[in-house]
C-alpha cells in the first residue's frame, strides 16, 4: 500500500526542455536507454505575428526527484549546447 501511495504522489521535475524536435528525442532516448523513468509535457502555443512559422511546441521532459541528478548527467553529457 505504501509503495502504491508513492507512486500516486511521487514528485516529477523537469530536468530539459527544448523546441527542438531533434533534441527532444536525443535526451529522451538517452534517459530510456539509461533506464530512468520520464514523463513528456508539450506546451505548444500559437505564435500570431509570425505566420510563416505557425506554432511552437516546446518539450518538457520530467523525471522523479530522485533521479534529477543523474538524469542531468545523462542529457546534458553530450547534447550540443546552443
Amino acid at each position: 500500500m505504501r509503495q502504491l501511495l508513492k507512486g500516486l504522489f511521487q514528485k516529477w521535475e523537469i530536468v530539459y526542455a527544448t523546441q527542438r524536435i531533434d533534441d527532444y528525442y536525443k535526451a529522451k532516448t538517452r534517459l530510456s536507454k539509461s533506464r530512468i523513468a520520464y514523463k513528456i509535457n508539450t506546451l505548444t502555443t500559437d505564435t500570431g505575428n509570425n505566420r510563416r512559422n505557425g506554432t511552437v511546441t516546446t518539450y518538457h521532459i520530467k523525471v522523479k526527484e530522485e533521479d534529477i541528478r543523474r538524469s542531468y548527467d545523462i542529457i546534458h553529457h553530450q547534447l550540443p549546447q546552443y
